[in-house]
């Protein structure tokens, strides 16, 4: 009768892991350098503009890191490119919101982003992606307009008149 032991697997980093996280501390330092240097840092209790740059810049570098040492398991699927919709969608979001935050307001802005972009997914049926939009929605004009104050019109010039 023998027992037999199972030694634990011995788990490398991996490449994709350590690249992608090399890349992202590259751009948290430089943000955050940028952010440092440009910007009025502030404390904690009087923020300056720089101050949320600079946090998440750190924030970001240390979440890389972390990524950087996480093994990954024999059985993961290889990286694909996104389609050419996804990237589209995704990448125009902001813009998207960047073109209507002055003419419709915060409520319509956040509402047409969110609903842009919630077809990068294709799983994204139209009851999900206006459920999605709705729900965002009052989350951020209950953060940014009454919890933060700040002056961010809820409704555009467009809809006022």
């Amino acid at each position: 009768m023998s027992i037999e032991t199972r030694q634990p697997e011995e788990h490398a980093l991996s490449r994709r892991n350590v690249t992608f996280a090399a890349i992202f501390v590259c751009f948290s330092v430089a943000v955050g350098i940028y952010a440092y240097r440009t910007l009025s840092i502030g404390t904690a209790a009087e923020m300056g503009a720089g101050f949320f740059p600079v946090v998440l810049s750190i924030v970001l570098g240390f979440l890389a890191l972390a990524v950087a040492f996480t093994p990954i398991s024999s059985g993961a699927l290889p990286l694909r490119f996104a389609s050419i919709k996804s990237s589209v969608l995704v990448l125009g979001a902001p813009l998207v919101f960047a073109a209507t935050i002055q003419s419709l307001g915060l409520v319509a802005a956040v509402a047409l982003t969110i609903f842009f972009s919630s077809f990068a997914s294709r799983f994204a049926t139209l009851r999900q992606s206006l459920l999605l939009s709705a729900g965002f929605t009052v989350f951020c004009v209950a953060v940014f307009h009454y919890l933060l104050n700040l002056p961010i019109p809820l409704w555009g010039d467009l809809i006022t008149g």
